[in-house]
């Protein structure tokens, strides 16, 4: 488990996933990579050629991170789009809000070219955990699917 990662672990209807990284940053990224990884495997077939800027406000890291993840199955429901970059540039504690600012650059969804992997209905707060030690951040979360 060094740097920045992501696990997969069983459960016996969902998706659950461990995500960790060196800070919220990080972590927060790894998290949203494995969301990607459930909906599209192989992260390495997704071409970096569409590039978003991304920002949520939430009252909580709680609500940032369902809130962030949520933005990702709207984009890509809407737009089609899926990711195998993602950078999350800053999570800050602005008065009583936290506001996150990331980078994303990836493609429209092709069959074609990209493995068709596990819908994701939706991000659940059931069993999400976000474990803030020195150096290191860890993110448990499970994905509806």
């Amino acid at each position: 488990m060094k740097g920045a990662g992501f696990e997969f672990k069983d459960h016996t209807a969902d998706v659950s996933v461990k995500s960790w990284g060196r800070n919220l940053e990080e972590a927060f990224s790894q998290t949203a990579l494995s969301l990607m990884a459930t909906i599209t495997p192989n992260l390495k077939k997704i071409s970096t050629n569409v590039e978003k800027e991304i920002e949520i406000e939430s009252e909580d890291k709680y609500a940032l991170c369902f809130d962030f993840l949520s933005e990702f199955l709207y984009i890509f429901d809407v737009e089609e789009l899926v990711f195998s970059y993602i950078s999350v540039k800053s999570i800050e504690k602005i008065e009583d809000k936290y506001k996150l600012n990331a980078v994303v650059r990836g493609e429209k969804f092709d069959k074609d070219k990209h493995e068709i992997g596990t819908e994701v209905k939706a991000i659940t707060y059931s069993f999400m955990n976000i474990e803030e030690k020195k150096n290191k951040v860890e993110i448990d979360i499970v994905f509806d699917v």
